[in-house]
């Protein structure tokens, strides 16, 4: 990128100034005569009168001089601070004529401004060149004095563009609070993007970034300001909505999740998108360090919110694969988790058999066949009690799981994520129905023929993904 240039050329012409006061007289000829040094010492020297510093002459002199030294490269070394002293002045002219009505003259409006433009130039080149040398803080602050002067540029509308905000100074100046960690300055520097409502691709990042720096402040207020924005600006984009679950995940407990979630589903305010990630925070509340600290019965509560929200995104979108899959995962999961209680039952069962004493003494083998059968119907009984709940489960895996495999399949199957849902469907489409054709073996011809079937089908599959 090449040096920014001046939006104003210094004249050689000599500008016929009649100064306010004679007291401007010797700096003004100074001054056209581009001795700029000498302009210097006289400004200094004036300084010192309480009289001058009154007035906002003086100091908008002050801003000329030290702007054309600080615009100098050569002057720039030899008169350090004098950038500096450039806008601290014309500061000090603002608050004494805040309506610039000295430097708006219309005969020579251009030659009036141009130490802003002087200032604004020379800030911007310093901050690329330690924006380049990676010296962020530096970087930051010398744009920081273009973006002032930028916005009093845009303010007049002196490039006679009309433009909203001076786009180049404010954005290097936020990549520079970006880079250097400065998260606050970055975040204020992109809002004046989203409060002018600009969009188009290249500033979305901007809208992004705000929102990921409300969530991590947990700002309510302004969140809800610029994701506003952010969809009027943006309205066919859901990404959106990941950004507003980061922030609901951010700044509630898991209890306050799912009112919020019962309260939009009730709504009907839901996208699907919106469902899969409210899906997604129940569901990852039931893994990792979190989860040991659960429940049961909450675990359960977690998982079945999740599965609700899956069906519900895919419902409303069919086209989704992924929330069938995670829906008939969850459901395979309990099932599995009833499968192993079962088999632990059984296993006990057989142990008891196993171990039973031998007892020859017919009153005391009455008393202990009676302590046997205790035990072991208790735990017929937990098994007769699972036989429900476990064919509800696989029942619901297969169905769940099959609507994402017929679903992810005419999809991109060049996609990792979309091969392993694949492969995972149908390795537990073949398990289900090799359970359920076991159930019926030797009891139910027909429906073992159907299973058997399913079961070929989805295994021959497996080496397909």
């Amino acid at each position: 990128m090449n040096k920014l240039t001046l939006l104003v050329v210094f004249a050689c012409t000599f500008f016929s100034l009649k100064a306010q006061d004679k007291m401007y007289k010797s700096i003004n000829n100074l001054y056209i005569a581009t001795k700029f040094e000498d302009a210097k010492t006289e400004i200094d020297k004036l300084m010192s009168d309480p009289k001058a510093t009154d007035k906002a002459e003086t100091w908008l002199w002050r801003t000329r001089i030290y702007s054309e030294l600080y615009y100098s490269e050569e002057l720039r070394k030899k008169y350090a601070g004098c950038g500096n002293i450039a806008l601290e002045a014309f500061m000090k002219y603002e608050n004494l004529d805040p309506t610039y009505k000295m430097v708006g003259k219309s005969e020579m409006t251009a030659w009036n401004w141009r130490p802003l433009d002087l200032i604004y130039v020379t800030s911007f080149n310093i901050g690329r060149k330690f924006f380049e040398e990676k010296l962020w803080d530096s970087s930051y602050n010398s744009f920081m004095k273009s973006v002032y002067m930028g916005n009093i540029i845009v303010k007049n509308n002196l490039r006679g563009n009309n433009a909203k905000i001076d786009t180049v100074s404010v954005l290097y100046a936020a990549y520079a609070a970006q880079n250097g960690k400065m998260e606050a300055q970055a975040s204020a520097l992109y809002e004046r993007f989203a409060d002018a409502k600009i969009g188009g691709k290249d500033f979305k990042d901007a809208y992004i970034y705000i929102l990921l720096y409300s969530s991590k402040t947990k700002d309510k207020t302004k969140f809800e300001k610029y994701i506003a924005i952010a969809k009027e600006i943006y309205p066919n984009d859901e990404e959106w909505d990941d950004y507003e679950m980061d922030f609901i995940t951010q700044t509630t407990t898991m209890e306050e999740r799912i009112a919020l979630y019962d309260k939009e589903d009730a709504a009907g305010t839901l996208s699907a998108r919106k469902y899969i990630l409210f899906g997604q925070a129940f569901s990852e509340a039931t893994k990792g360090e979190k989860a040991d600290e659960l429940d049961s019965l909450t675990i359960v509560k977690y998982e079945q919110k999740a599965i609700d929200a899956y069906k519900k995104a895919y419902n409303k979108d069919n086209k989704l694969g992924l929330a069938a899959y995670n829906a008939g995962l969850l459901y395979y999961n309990d099932f599995v988790k009833y499968d192993d209680m079962f088999s632990n039952n059984r296993r006990e069962l057989q142990k008891l058999n196993s171990n039973k004493p031998v007892i020859k003494d017919p009153k005391k083998k009455a008393a202990a066949d009676a302590e046997f059968k205790k035990q072991t119907d208790a735990i017929k009984n937990a098994n007769a009690a699972l036989e429900k709940p476990m064919m509800t489960a696989i029942d619901n895996s297969i169905e769940w799981l099959e609507k994402a495999f017929n679903t992810l399949k005419e999809g991109d199957l060049t996609d990792k994520t979309t091969k392993n849902c694949l492969k995972n469907s149908v390795k537990w489409l073949a398990n289900s129905y090799a359970y359920k054709r076991d159930k019926v073996r030797g009891k139910d011809t027909k429906a073992f023929d159907e299973y058997e079937a399913k079961y070929n089908k989805y295994d021959a599959l497996y080496d397909k993904y």
